[in-house]
């Protein structure tokens, strides 16, 4: 290969990094959804684009909280907790402005996990630096305190700001007095997926969308208890679409 040959592969080379850079960073909507292929192995049935994208973020917080646990535990540098927070976001902003179309409804879930995450940068950073720097146990709890009221007032305004007592769902089949419903997972009726028995309601028919009444539960997601609606136009989830059973 010639001088100018390698050059030009060289640069090649050095243009794609700089556009594959440039696009994590500033990520475009794509139409494909993804295919997260590790979170799709840890799934023991399929699951719709919605609760594969809900599962990854989930999966995401949980590692990055395990890591910052780690650091914490083997360094009193929090150096490295920087270090674990700066790709963490990155990824994070990255999921959102390039596959947050594919949510049902955005705008909760990216709040969510973004104030979430920030409190939790906060948490063990704020440690970390008590830790090293004050060395007293009355400080460390008392930073402890500060985070753990944080995380109760956050809760209490994405209750106020996007909970809701209602979620969607798809009616699957009629068995008599019954119907069994489909659900998505929503962060905002704190619903987890999965399909439900609930009592039938006149023209709840398979295939249609149906308001369902959720009943909240401490420390525990809500309860799916009955149709409050029917709606008459066909649902978007196809009524083939394998769904996991969850009551």
């Amino acid at each position: 290969m010639s001088i100018e040959n390698l050059l030009y592969s060289i640069g090649e080379g050095v243009e794609r990094l700089a556009s594959g850079f440039k696009s994590f960073l500033f990520p475009e909507p794509s139409r494909e959804p993804p295919s997260f292929r590790l979170t799709s192995r840890l799934v023991k049935s399929r699951v719709t684009v919605h609760e594969l994208l809900s599962l990854h973020l989930q999966l995401c917080f949980l590692t990055y909280l395990l890591l910052n646990f780690a650091v914490v535990l083997l360094t009193k540098n929090p150096q490295w907790v920087v270090a674990v927070a700066v790709p963490y976001f990155i990824y994070l902003h990255y999921l959102f402005g390039r596959y947050g179309s594919f949510l049902l409804d955005e705008k909760p879930y990216r709040v969510f996990y973004t104030v979430i995450s920030a409190l939790s940068f906060l948490a063990f950073i704020g440690y970390s630096l008590v830790r090293l720097y004050l060395k007293n146990v009355v400080a460390v709890y008392l930073y402890v305190l500060i985070i753990a009221i944080s995380v109760l007032l956050f809760r209490w305004y994405f209750k106020r700001t996007f909970g809701r007592d209602y979620t969607y769902g798809t009616v699957e089949e009629v068995r008599g007095d019954l119907v069994r419903v489909f659900v998505h997972d929503d962060i905002a009726a704190n619903v987890k997926p999965g399909l439900y028995w609930l009592p039938a309601v006149p023209d709840a028919e398979p295939g249609r969308v149906v308001k369902v009444l959720v009943e909240d539960r401490t420390f525990r997601s809500a309860k799916p208890v009955r149709i409050i609606e029917v709606y008459f136009s066909q649902s978007s989830q196809s009524s083939t679409e394998p769904k996991a059973e969850t009551e």
